[in-house]
């Protein structure tokens, strides 16, 4: 099967969640960018709200052709409990008939309504296979210990 892993990432997590599903599934990996770069507190002030009224930023040109994938996974970070506006422009790209995976991250791992998203998400003709909220600070907490403990590990091998 020939997969697609297109995804947004403000802070990082949701690059770090991409990179995981990329070594599980294998095929492409794309991240997305908004033309307008926005300052922290910009994306912190306003984003949420944005969020929530899906607001659709202007995104660097997609470099792939979305068609030519079987399987689209589109990861997202959670703005105020709703995907952030990068999302809404990713969604619009997508060709109808695709078979697309829904993947949200957050610190908290909450949302307001995963269904009702999934649901604007299929009204482009594409069908939603799963959608599911993935909890980045214990993703983040547990790649933190691993690294001090291999860390930890090739000091005492070295110093052995």
């Amino acid at each position: 099967m020939n997969s697609l892993i297109i995804f947004f990432s403000y802070t990082g997590r949701t690059h770090y969640e991409a990179k995981r599903l990329w070594e599980r599934v294998g095929g492409a990996l794309y991240e997305i960018w908004e033309q307008k770069h926005r300052s922290r507190l910009s994306a912190y002030l306003f984003g949420p709200g944005q969020a929530r009224r899906r607001a659709v930023p202007v995104i660097e040109p997609v470099a792939v052709s979305l068609d030519e994938y079987d399987k689209i996974y589109i990861l997202c970070p959670i703005w105020g409990g709703w995907p952030a506006p990068a999302f809404n422009a990713i969604v619009r790209e997508l060709t109808p008939g695709a078979d697309v995976e829904l993947i949200f991250t957050s610190d908290s791992g909450r949302m307001k309504d995963i269904n009702a998203v999934a649901k604007r998400v299929e009204l482009q003709g594409v069908r939603v296979t799963g959608a599911k909220v993935v909890k980045t600070e214990n993703l983040m907490k547990r790649e933190r210990r691993h690294f001090k403990k291999s860390r930890k590990t090739k000091r005492e091998a070295k110093n052995g």
